[in-house]
């Protein structure tokens, strides 16, 4: 059963609201919208577009932006496509505020935290701060920052002692928060990449001087 309340204020402002129940049960939820119909139909809201709340908890909201607040879980029978960005990044307690694109490794002076790179072929890498994840996980705060460990980011890259080609793996270098190219060491012919330092495979080239590139994330 539905209950529904309409109210106009002109012409073209719509509000609603009301209560869902369930036929033969007791629990209820109450639903309200609010929103500017303009004359070509088009949607302009002024208010969260639907506001879902059950017993007095406000559970689902799709706000004027876009935005979805879900207190609860999410189950997905299919696929979760469209992410205009294509990594995955995690919100990590950090030493310092830094910028988009800076290389970091874990530090050995507090638990579960991470700064900047500052030496080559660093085994502690953790990542890369990301500008725009696909997809975030984890609860921000001041002292933290996104780090991304899988997908595609953009980069601090110094090519002054290497130019960075399509496919080259990239290691941390010497400058802080910069990653480099990666150059293997020969053993019995084969050459081998040091274990533990590799962040990823340029996706784009850079021919010298510093910059920022595409890379396609792998710790290793």
């Amino acid at each position: 059963m539905a209950v529904l309340g309409y109210a106009y204020n002109n012409t073209a402002d719509v509000s609603i609201g009301g209560y869902f129940s369930l036929a033969g049960g007791t629990q209820r939820s109450r639903f309200t919208t609010a929103a500017l119909i303009a004359d070509n139909a088009d949607l302009a809201a002024v208010a969260p577009i639907f506001l879902g709340r059950s017993n007095g908890v406000t559970k689902f909201t799709i706000d004027k932006s876009g935005n979805v607040i879900v207190d609860g879980n999410i189950t997905a029978t299919g696929s979760i496509v469209g992410a205009v960005y294509q990594d995955l990044a995690e919100w990590v307690p950090a030493t310092r505020t830094m910028d988009a694109g800076t290389v970091v490794v874990l530090n050995p002076e507090h638990n579960n935290e991470v700064k900047p790179s500052e030496e080559a072929y660093d085994t502690r890498i953790a990542g890369v701060v990301s500008a725009h994840p696909g997809l975030l996980l984890g609860k921000g705060g001041d002292s933290q920052a996104m780090i991304a460990t899988t997908g595609r980011v953009r980069v601090h890259v110094d090519a002054t002692k290497h130019p960075v080609r399509i496919g080259d793996l990239l290691v941390t270098s010497d400058v802080a928060g910069t990653a480099m190219v990666s150059e293997p060491v020969e053993i019995n012919g084969r050459k081998f990449h040091q274990p533990g330092t590799v962040i990823g495979k340029a996706l784009e080239p850079l021919q010298g001087g510093r910059g920022d590139i595409l890379v396609l994330l792998s710790l290793q």
